[in-house]
Parts: structure tokens; C-alpha cells; sequence
């Protein structure tokens, strides 16, 4: 597994975030917090415990892959675009966390929420990421409120529909687009 974290490419200072602190049981809706979080000029998250902003890339297929906390060894980035039908300019479907038992991890198999692809938009240096459930479904972080650390977090994540043959793209105020940046492991 790898360390990696998720920044917007629509605000430079906007990390995707995943609270997993009431993510104790398995729960068919899911639970915990994904939103985001400021970091400022020169920082970024780095492994550290306790810090919501750093995941374990778990591949999962040779196409696809879940995001584990670091927090948590049992919670996992779950996105539930089963209502995500058509364009919605605040976006829709859910974003949040779901529990897998110690040794457990989610797989590529249809039903599965918590399985994504990364998908590479071309001529630019960020990717999308798409549910591997739903495939019409790519994961949304609006974070234009996201101007200060917040203990909580703040912004929107959730997600938006692209028509099959449609990509995000790489062009300002694009939600649906993210930097990935793996993260050496810091050992003291």
C-alpha cells in the first residue's frame, strides 16, 4: 500500500478529507465525514497519526483500487452514486465512509461502493476518479469555502455525472478534477 493524498485542482489549498471517527460497524448508508481541508502556502499532509487528510491506496484489481484511512484501519472512502442520473450543477450522490473488518478490503465486484478508477484527463497533469459501481459517476469536491483550517473541515464532496464517452476536464472552476500525490512514509 501506498500513502497518498487527494488535493483539488480548482482550489490549491483544498485536501479531501475523510473524518472516520463514527465509522465503529458496518452501515448499508455509510457514515463519517468526507469534506475537505485548508492547508496553506508550502504544506501539505504528510503520514502522521491522527491526520484525516493522508489515505493507503489499496489496489484492488490491476484497474482499481480503494482509499483506506490512516486513522482507521477499518474505514474506507465509500461513494454511493445510485441517484446520480443526470447533470446537477450542486452535484449529488453521497460521499462518506464505510467499515470493513480487520484483514478485510473491498473488491472489485458490482454492488461495491467503496472500489474506484482513476481516469486520466488528457494533456494535464490530474486525474478524475470514478466509481467503479457507477460508472457515470466521478467524485466532486467543491471547496470554495475552503480559506482556513477548520477542525471539521468544510466544502462539499460528493459527486456529478459525466455521459459515457465524457470526461472532466482540466479547466478553471472544474470540481470534478484532483491532484494525487503519494507521500513518503515517515518512519519517526
Amino acid at each position: 500500500m501506498t500513502d497518498i493524498w487527494i488535493r483539488s485542482a480548482s482550489n490549491f489549498f483544498a485536501f479531501l478529507r475523510m473524518d472516520t471517527s463514527a465509522v465503529t460497524s458496518s452501515n448499508g448508508a455509510g457514515s463519517g465525514t468526507v469534506n475537505g481541508q485548508f492547508y496553506g502556502p508550502g504544506s501539505e499532509p504528510i503520514t502522521a497519526t491522527g491526520n484525516d487528510e493522508v489515505f493507503f491506496f489499496v489496489p484492488v484489481s490491476d484497474t482499481a483500487f480503494a482509499l483506506r484511512s490512516i486513522v482507521s484501519a477499518n474505514a474506507y472512502l465509500r461513494m454511493d452514486g445510485s441517484s446520480v442520473t443526470g447533470f446537477n450543477a450542486a452535484g449529488s450522490g453521497t460521499v462518506n465512509c464505510q467499515y470493513y473488518p480487520q484483514g478485510v478490503q473491498p473488491q472489485a465486484v458490482p454492488g461495491n461502493d467503496e472500489v474506484f478508477q482513476f481516469v486520466s484527463i488528457p494533456n494535464s497533469p490530474v486525474v478524475a476518479i470514478r466509481s467503479f459501481n457507477y460508472p457515470n459517476a466521478y467524485l466532486r469536491m467543491n471547496a470554495a469555502g475552503v480559506t482556513s483550517r477548520q477542525g471539521n473541515g468544510s466544502g462539499i464532496v460528493n459527486c456529478q455525472y459525466y455521459a459515457p464517452g465524457s470526461l472532466p476536464q482540466w479547466t478553471p472552476g472544474n470540481l470534478e478534477v484532483f491532484h494525487i500525490s503519494a507521500i513518503p512514509i515517515r518512519t519517526s
